[in-house]
């Protein structure tokens, strides 16, 4: 074997370790993540309750259509906890970890928002485990304006044209 040819036997050899290596690692944060998460999950209904939430619902799933050019596809949602207070029901969305318990952070909020739109709940619930705080989201959804314009030119064209044929009837009695 030439140098060369060992050269590149070690390239490939230290190209399939760092491939495993990085496999490894990937899948050793995963399971951390996943266990962090089950434990926030596990500690959430004591938390929720010391809130004075009632749960009605754990891991609750719902099916959505979605169709594209005619073609349905299914797709199954599935809340935290589905938890009642004072006559109001909320979905309840645990959340662990530095970014995702953010409401603001873009997964996040639409993840938060499709189960508001699937489920009509009269809230949302965000809980943050790690830090122990349980945020309210609310979303309120309106147009981009255009209703509003298009209602006030619709006044201001009928009120000018009230006050034309007002003008015209008092100029002209009416008589044209």
């Amino acid at each position: 074997m030439t140098s060369l040819d060992i050269f590149i036997v070690g390239l490939i050899l230290g190209g399939i370790a760092i491939f495993y290596f990085l496999k490894k690692s990937r899948q050793f944060k995963l399971r951390l993540r996943m266990k962090r998460a089950r434990k926030g999950e596990a500690e959430a209904a004591g938390f929720l309750d010391s809130h004075g939430y009632t749960i009605e619902g754990v891991q609750e799933r719902k099916t959505i259509e979605t169709s594209v050019d005619g073609k349905a596809h299914f797709h199954d949602l599935k809340v935290d906890y589905i938890v009642s207070k004072s006559g109001k029901t909320y979905i309840a969305e645990i959340k662990t970890g530095n970014l995702a318990p953010n409401p603001i952070l873009a997964d996040t909020r639409r993840q938060l928002l499709e189960y508001y739109l699937a489920y009509r709940p009269d809230g949302i619930l965000l809980i943050d485990m790690e830090k122990r705080k349980l945020h309210e989201v609310v979303f309120t959804i309106s147009g981009n304006g255009w209703e509003k314009s298009f209602l006030y030119q619709i006044l201001v064209t009928g009120a000018i044209g009230l006050l034309c044929g007002w003008f015209l009837y008092k100029n002209f009695g009416g008589g044209l």
